[in-house]
Parts: structure tokens; C-alpha cells; sequence
């Protein structure tokens, strides 16, 4: 269907390409990969061992997303930095272990503020 600056796209690849959102991470093998795939504004979470995975900007700090919303279920999240090296020199991305009612509370919260979920299950 043209429009009046050509035609409509549906897609929601083409949505993504031109809000200038990076499409999920896909299968990822281990968490190397995950670490390389993630980008500011997007978080990977691992069903098999409910761990959220995430990078922190200065413009957009997602940990002070998570202790907020564990502050409001009156509980402290413990965030772990991860690394790429085995000397601990390279650092990558960070990870907390949530449980069910975190992940009720934390997702909606992710959605609201603009940040991209990919779930390692695809639902």
C-alpha cells in the first residue's frame, strides 16, 4: 500500500531496522555469545537457568532497573559481573538469578521503558 512517503511496510524486521532496534539474539550456543550479542537497551534471558543477562550504560542502567523493582518486592538482587577472560581483566556483560515473581515484576517494567526482551525459550 503506498503512503505518502512510499510504500507501508509491515514487517516487523523493517519496524526494528528503522527505529533502529537490533533484532533478538538467536540461539546462542554459550554465554560468549550472548555477551557479544547484547547491546544497550537489551536483555537475554536463559530459561534453563532463569538468569537474566544484560549490559549497563551510562545512559541506560539496567541494574538500577532491576534493584528498583526488587526494592518495591522488598528483596536485593544480587548482580554479578561477568568476564571474558579467565584473569578477570575483560569484563562483559552482567547477570542476576530471578524467580518467577521477579520475572512477573521485572518484564513489564523492561516493556514500559523501551528495553528489547529476547527469552532463550522464544515466548
Amino acid at each position: 500500500m503506498p503512503g505518502i512517503a512510499g510504500p507501508f511496510k509491515t514487517s516487523r524486521g523493517d519496524h526494528l531496522r528503522r527505529t533502529g532496534v537490533r533484532p533478538g539474539i538467536v540461539a546462542p550456543k554459550n554465554e560468549l555469545e550472548i555477551f557479544c550479542s547484547l547491546c544497550v537497551g537489551c536483555v537475554y534471558y536463559r530459561d534453563e537457568n532463569r538468569t537474566l543477562y544484560f549490559v549497563d550504560s551510562p545512559d541506560l542502567s539496567i541494574s538500577d532497573i532491576i534493584d528498583q523493582v526488587f526494592r518495591g518486592l522488598n528483596q536485593t538482587p544480587s548482580i554479578q559481573q561477568l568476564y571474558m577472560d579467565e584473569h578477570n581483566l575483560f569484563s562483559a556483560a552482567r547477570c542476576v538469578q530471578i524467580g518467577a515473581a521477579q520475572r512477573k515484576a521485572l518484564f513489564p517494567a523492561f516493556t514500559l521503558i523501551g528495553i528489547h526482551i529476547t527469552n532463550s525459550l522464544g515466548s
